[in-house]
């Protein structure tokens, strides 16, 4: 994996999971209002509209994840998904079905803490990704992955535990491309000997 790569694996994970300057811990109040199914059901649709509808019945204000990263990152992607491969949609539309529905039972609370919900949410992004293909998807769609980041989230307070994070991504996508690299070669050489194998056998025949 290069230093390219790296650096967007960085935006990719950093956009996602960064901790942002502190603001306390205000509490989200349900202060009666319903669950609604409908939400529940945008949820398992991974729609966008979902943080919307979490916000509203568990407000923690524009600063904090719902607004400010879980619904603009996901509009973004909805509007750039048309850029990506086939395959690259498909993980779009998987990681982000996979991010709401986790969200479901924190979202049937009566009240949050905003910090701890901001760390739940992102908690579910690496899984997400790994269990949809990012490292295969990442390959094909480098740049495509590089215009929906901001690079700013990269640099914020506490970026620590994202350098760690994405150390723990990129160790992870590398050792899928060595496997993939010596599965491929180990195939090539196996064809090559076979074929080398069939043109003797044909040439005794003939002789």
């Amino acid at each position: 994996m290069g230093v390219y790569h790296v650096v967007l694996l960085a935006l990719t994970v950093a956009s996602c999971r960064a901790f942002w300057l502190s603001r306390g811990n205000p509490t989200a109040l349900a202060e009666g209002r319903a669950v609604e199914e409908s939400c529940l059901a945008l949820a398992d649709e991974g729609s966008c509209e979902f943080y919307t509808c979490f916000e509203n019945r568990l407000p923690c204000g524009r600063d904090w994840y719902m607004l400010r990263h879980g619904q603009y990152y996901c509009n973004k992607m909805q509007r750039l998904s048309s850029t990506f491969t086939d395959a690259g949609q498909a993980f779009l539309s998987d990681a982000q079905r996979c991010l709401t529905q986790a969200l479901k039972p924190l979202y049937q609370r009566d009240n949050v803490d905003c910090h701890s919900l901001e760390h739940q949410a992102v908690a579910a992004i690496t899984p997400c990704f790994i269990d949809n293909a990012f490292c295969s998807v990442f390959r094909d769609n480098t740049d495509q992955f590089a215009r929906i980041y901001d690079v700013g989230d990269l640099f914020t307070r506490g970026a620590g535990k994202v350098w760690r994070e994405i150390a723990a991504l990129a160790l992870r996508c590398t050792h899928e491309y060595i496997r993939d690299f010596s599965s491929e070669t180990h195939s090539n050489v196996v064809s090559s000997v076979n074929g080398m194998v069939d043109a003797l056998r044909d040439a005794v025949e003939v002789n």
